[in-house]
């Protein structure tokens, strides 16, 4: 290699470590901008994009092997680069400029390093008026976006969708910020540039729709858009779910201050339906006029219709058989209709909603007729534990607003009568009588004699002695001793049935 040669690469290494040593230098000690950590970030930011125009403010460092520039832009954006030139920046990105000044030094230090970068972006003012909360000028940077700065300035009756801009050359232009959120259009959500004037005029007309819309919500339509353009432009059009015949349009009447109701189905949308300011549209769901049943009574009121399932709260616990001496309140459950369900079947997929009071034995369902409701008794025991005694279960299909009512039963024994401790006693499975007698303290000798007793289901019916003791069951010992009264009234009745026959008699051989 021959003396030439070593000295130009000489040159380059220590071009490039006195790039390093100046860089390292300007940002550390001389670039007071870097001081503001916000300044920092917005460099960064800057940087990072391709959408940062060069604005008068901005403070640039240039580094290169004729040293350490700070390059400032002015109102003209004619910058002067060190001593090499003059480039205009005016509505040129970040990289173009950059490339610009690097062709430039590179013009004139052909084997030079180089770096240029964006050391403090520029703060500078627009101005707001209009329908604001004030009119006032705000200091803002390049890649702040019209939006974000105007959200904090509007009041009850700014239009939130339309402004206008005037440039600093007085060019005017206005925007749609729903074509930019709703569409992505961001052309109508500019950056801001120095000297602008933003003017948010008043809301013209701003409706509400809510129900079976996709995108339900307050909206700022346009002149000439109305109840079709709402339902399908703004709101995306009808859910499956939409009642399409019974579109609900409340107009407010200024002069009077309350709605007026209207309605229309979807063929009434081919004509034009005129909407004012803070009208209200609603699109009923088929789900609120759909047919129902309900089940009431002693059912889990925390089950789940959906998921077959009891849903319960952050740290319940499900209880583990819990029941009830006298319930208060009876849960109600409601079920979506389904033409043709069977009885049975719907029994089965909702089994969890049962609770261990429920009397599924003594169930029923409450069925409205044109004339007056219909009992049918509906034995839900025989579906849910079947056994070889049992006849097995008649399915019939449910009908809409079909009442299927779950009775509670009360786990108590009545004994009554001629005992020592009149009362209600817990009921035992399998227990005959004489447990709930023990219970009770025993007959009360004084008033039962032959362990008399009479027993009686929660419906009156009467069971034999040999039977197990049910639920609600009514056990009653007879009040049968003399010591009640019974034996001298019945003997009277006797003596005067007797001497009244005597009597007779007497009176009838004395006519003969």
């Amino acid at each position: 290699m021959n003396k030439k040669k070593y000295l130009l690469l000489f040159g380059f290494v220590f071009s490039v470590f006195l790039l390093f040593a100046e860089t390292v230098n300007s940002i550390s000690t001389s670039n007071t901008s870097f001081t503001s950590t916000d300044n920092i970030k917005k460099a960064q930011v800057a940087t990072a994009t391709n959408e940062y125009i060069v604005t008068a403010g901005d403070i640039y460092t240039l580094v290169y092997a004729g040293g350490s520039f700070s390059v400032s832009v002015d109102s003209t954006y004619r910058v002067r680069i060190a001593n090499l030139g003059i480039i205009t920046a005016k509505g040129l990105t970040l990289q173009e400029f950059k490339n610009k000044v690097e062709t430039l030094i590179i013009s004139n230090y052909p084997t030079m390093g180089v770096q240029f970068f964006l050391a403090n972006p520029a703060q500078f003012h627009v101005f707001i008026k209009g329908e604001v909360s004030s009119a006032q000028t705000i200091e803002t940077w390049a890649l702040e976006r019209a939006s974000s700065l105007l959200k904090e300035y509007y009041t009850n009756y700014s239009s939130t969708r339309l402004f206008t801009i005037v440039s600093e050359d007085k060019k005017i232009k206005t925007y749609d910020l729903f074509e930019a959120s709703r569409n992505g259009d961001f052309s109508q959500d500019p950056y801001l540039r120095p000297g602008d004037t933003i003017i948010v005029p008043k809301i013209d007309r701003k409706v509400e729709i809510t129900g079976e819309v996709f995108r339900p919500g307050t909206y700022e339509i346009l002149p000439g858009e109305e109840l079709s353009e709402l339902i399908f432009d703004y709101a995306d059009g009808f859910t499956p779910f939409a009642q399409k015949d019974n579109i609900e349009v409340s107009h407010y009447i200024e002069k009077t201050g309350v709605y007026k109701t209207s309605y229309y189905n979807e063929t009434d949308l081919l004509s034009t339906i005129p909407l004012t300011s803070y009208d209200r549209i609603y699109i009923p769901s088929v789900k609120d006029t759909k047919s129902v049943i309900y089940v009431e009574g002693a059912v889990n009121n925390k089950y789940d219709f959906d998921t077959k399932t009891v849903i319960l709260d952050k740290d319940e616990v499900l209880p583990s058989g819990e029941v009830v001496s006298s319930p208060t309140s009876m849960n109600k459950l409601k079920f979506e209709y389904s033409e043709g369900k069977s009885f049975v079947s719907f029994i089965l997929e909702n089994s969890a909603m049962f609770i261990n009071s429920s009397d599924l034995e003594n169930a029923y369902i409450i069925r409205q007729n044109d004339e007056s409701d219909e009992t049918i008794p509906v034995n839900i025991g025989n579906i849910l534990y079947p056994s070889k005694k049992d006849k097995g279960f008649t399915d019939f299909e449910i009908n809409a607003n079909d009442r299927i009512i779950i009775p509670y039963t009360q786990y108590y024994v009545t004994v009554t009568g001629g005992v020592n401790s009149v009362g209600k006693y817990a009921y035992q499975p399998g227990k005959t009588w004489e447990y709930y007698i023990n219970l009770a303290d025993g007959f009360n000798l004084d008033e039962n004699l032959f362990s008399s007793v009479k027993i009686t289901d929660k419906n009156g019916k009467k069971l034999s002695k040999k039977s197990e003791i049910p639920p609600e069951a009514v056990i009653y010992a007879s009040r049968n001793s003399p010591n009640n009264g019974w034996l001298i009234p019945l003997i009277t009745s006797i003596l005067t049935f007797i001497t009244t026959c005597l009597t007779l008699i007497g009176t009838i051989m004395n006519f003969s």
